[in-house]
């Protein structure tokens, strides 16, 4: 019922088969969602494809209805403008009894289509019948009216339907399937809004410029998308522009391979995905800078407290965890604050290499934020970062592992997930999680974190020259990251050369006077022979060392 209702209310009766997928089956892994959407149509077309004409059309990358062989409801009570329309009458809720429990997916659809198809009174009339007979339907999307919600001060998305400028009609599916999934997979960036499909889809492509669609949508921020002929393939160009000052300042392109299927274009999504957070987030972050009310409301803190955190500096650090702790008076019990000042004492912990107790109190406020919104990744995330400094492997994985699901474009966790393979003496597993991180987020401010573990699991492979390579990388995004100099320092040492690694630990020293064994001591390997023979490795080119015990008077 449920799926019949899904393509029913579509505009054109269509969905792609991961959009399907993800909804009514997102609590299973995808082979089992796939063979259980496969498993519902084939009973479907049963029923629905008995007439002589079918019903229900199952293609490769899409299913879709028949519309014209359908009476239905909820576009009968509309006027092309409004639902219901003026003098219609209408009992009880959109699919008012269904439910899938622990299905969240189809929840969030449900919540957001009852904002749009709410009843108005009591009435005879029922609620989403669907009855198959053969009569004309109106187009319930076109002209919609919409009312701008409210977000009050934060930034809101809309995805526009992608225009396919390929020539080829078959490739509006294409087209269209792409906004989609970047609209399912953009709503789970929790701290960032994003209108539904259904009013920003009233906006066919190019048919407005941003500022109007903002205006209407009550979105801060508007993506248009382009599908284009690119051989051997196609090409996705995209365009993210303010609303509020009707300019773009962004645009990105991304190669699509012929194959349609959705396995092929799943990480393609995926990466898109990662983009778009990662600049509406620095876009925040500027807006909220150049506020300069006395007074700064709940979103002006967090955003600022963003600002100051990204310099990765101690006295930045202390101004932002009080931008978050104000914000955290305003909501004490806001996901947001919560995640963004469980983030600031982790960046605390670990450039002071915090004790204990610092790391139980970081898990504490991670648990807190998974309490307040137990789909957004990044409280998982955080929690399984404290899990892991405090070595306690087994929860760590299972934590990181539940962000990727949540949201597999959170870099981060596909970050931290390699650092936990490295740290529990499993090198060869971290690379790809780390290269995923990479590729989700190319441009991530804290991008040299992810290249040193690189480097450092390409050390504990016994893969100097690569880690050498890696560790460079790191040093000229972050000269000061102590981390990537030690472990090329240790690769130098190994491949005999020792000038050069005498000369990375002056540079190293140079930038960080503070700079001692501790640092190394610290580190959470699981096995604490690796932590002896990284100092080990640098005790033979400090000065007047050579032997293990040099290390540890780094200080002087």
């Amino acid at each position: 019922m449920a799926l019949v209702a899904m393509l029913a209310v579509s505009k054109d009766g269509e969905r792609s088969r991961g959009w399907l997928q993800d909804r009514l089956w997102g609590s299973r892994q995808r082979a089992q969602a796939q063979s259980s959407l496969r498993r519902e149509l084939s009973s479907l077309r049963k029923c629905l494809n008995r007439a002589g004409k079918d019903a229900l059309i199952c293609e490769h990358h899409r299913v879709s209805l028949d519309l014209s062989q359908f009476k239905i409801d909820i576009r009968s009570f509309s006027d092309g403008e409004n639902f219901p329309a003026p003098g219609i009458r209408v009992a009880g809720e959109f699919l008012e009894g269904i439910d899938i429990p622990g299905e969240e997916g189809f929840e969030e659809w449900l919540r957001e289509q009852r904002q749009v198809f709410h009843p108005n009174s009591l009435s005879s009339i029922g609620t989403a019948a669907i009855q198959q007979v053969a009569l004309p339907q109106t187009d319930l999307f076109s002209g919609q009216s919409l009312a701008a919600p409210r977000f009050g001060d934060r930034p809101a998305l809309a995805v526009l339907p992608f225009a396919n400028q390929t020539g080829e009609a078959a490739n509006d599916y294409l087209s269209e399937g792409l906004s989609e999934d970047l609209i399912d997979r953009l709503s789970r960036l929790r701290w960032l809004p994003v209108i539904a499909r259904n009013s920003s889809f009233a906006f066919p492509a190019g048919s407005a410029d941003p500022r109007t669609v903002g205006d209407r949508l009550g979105a801060r921020y508007v993506l248009e998308g382009r599908l284009r002929q690119a051989p051997p393939g196609y090409q996705i160009a995209l365009a993210l522009s303010d609303a509020t000052t009707n300019t773009t300042f962004w645009t990105h392109k991304k190669p699509l391979p012929r194959e349609q299927s959705q396995d092929a274009l799943d990480p393609i999504v995926a990466d898109l995905v990662g983009a778009l957070d990662a600049q509406i987030d620095h876009q925040e972050q500027l807006r909220a800078r150049g506020n300069r009310q006395n007074r700064l409301e709940f979103n002006d803190l967090i955003w600022r407290g963003r600002w100051y955190m990204n310099h990765l500096e101690r006295g930045d650090a202390e101004k932002a965890r009080e931008l978050f702790d104000q914000a955290l008076a305003l909501e004490p019990d806001s996901p947001e604050a919560l995640i963004q000042a469980t983030y600031c004492i982790g960046w605390t912990i670990w450039a002071n290499r915090g004790n204990r107790e610092q790391i139980k109190e970081m898990r504490r406020m991670a648990h807190r934020a998974i309490a307040a919104d137990r789909t957004d990744g990044r409280g998982h995330m955080l929690a399984g970062i404290a899990e892991l400094w405090l070595r306690q492997t087994d929860r760590a994985r299972a934590l990181l592992r539940r962000a990727v699901e949540l949201n597999p474009s959170l870099s981060q966790a596909h970050a931290q997930l390699g650092c936990q393979f490295n740290l529990c003496g499993e090198p060869q597993a971290a690379i790809a999680p780390l290269r995923m991180a990479q590729r989700l987020s190319p441009n991530d401010i804290q991008g040299f974190f992810v290249i040193g573990e690189l480097a450092l699991a390409h050390w504990m492979l016994g893969q100097h020259a690569e880690a050498i390579a890696e560790a460079d990388q790191s040093l000229i995004r972050r000269p000061a990251y102590w981390y990537a100099a030690v472990v090329k320092i240790n690769s130098l040492v190994a491949t005999k050369n020792l000038p050069a690694a005498r000369r990375t630990l002056d540079e190293l020293l140079a930038v960080k006077s503070d700079f001692s064994s501790s640092y190394i001591e610290w580190i959470p390997f699981i096995d604490k022979r690796w932590n002896q023979k990284l100092a080990e490795g640098l005790s033979k080119v400090f000065p007047g060392g050579g032997g293990s015990g040099s290390v540890v008077r780094l200080r002087a």
